[in-house]
């Protein structure tokens, strides 16, 4: 079982998950945009949510707002995308820590690149690793509408690092198929609320405590 990320040279890393513990924060505002859907339809959000936690709410506000009946005009998503920004930044920022990151994070050596690709907006995830005063450590930042997989192909073509020395971490199965387009390694930070953590068999941590 991997435990330790010393001898990869590039790392990319999801931020929902895997940096804050914030899936929750974004749950919770995804079902706040639609009080006056039916619950039925609430859970169907939540679970297309959990399932994909790697995708951009570019994708998922769309889809649920098809799913609450509400025609999801250009006007109409633009005006969901900018509640849902309201409800998550702040919360996001003050959400916990994923045990034992921050040390992790702290303890990348010269010769690695740090990498994040997440499916929030690129603007969204720049101001808040900002405001964690973490920006400093990652060498690139990528959010949406940038894909994962584009993202890590970028790295490894510009910093010339090899498949078998990079690795993604991230919480979803949306992150470990991103890995598997590109033939890297995947680490996954379980998490209760996914199912795929249940029955992905390869590497997995519950925190990085003790990760080094």
């Amino acid at each position: 079982m991997l435990n330790s990320l010393r001898h990869f040279k590039l790392i990319f890393w999801d931020f929902d998950g895997v940096i804050k513990d914030s899936v929750d924060v974004k749950t919770d505002a995804y079902i706040s945009l639609f009080p006056n859907a039916p619950r039925e339809v609430l859970e169907k959000i939540k679970s297309h949510h959990l399932e994909y936690g790697g995708i951009s709410r570019l994708e998922k506000i769309p889809i649920y707002l098809d799913l609450v009946g509400i025609q999801p005009t250009n006007q109409v998503i633009t005006e969901y995308l900018d509640q849902f920004a309201n409800l998550v930044v702040q919360k996001v920022i003050s959400s916990p820590w994923v045990p034992g990151v921050e040390q992790t994070l702290k303890q990348k050596q010269n010769d690695q690149k740090f990498v994040i690709v997440t499916g929030t907006p690129q603007t969204e995830i720049e101001e808040i690793l900002v405001q964690l005063q973490i920006n400093s450590i990652f060498d690139r930042i990528f959010g949406a509408p940038t894909q994962k997989s584009k993202a890590i192909e970028w790295a490894l073509q510009n910093y010339n690092s090899k498949i078998e020395d990079s690795i993604l971490i991230g919480d979803s199965k949306t992150d470990w198929l991103a890995a598997q387009k590109t033939g890297i390694q995947f680490l996954l930070r379980e998490t209760d609320n996914s199912d795929f953590s249940i029955h992905y068999s390869g590497n997995k941590i519950k925190d990085f405590i003790g990760f080094i």
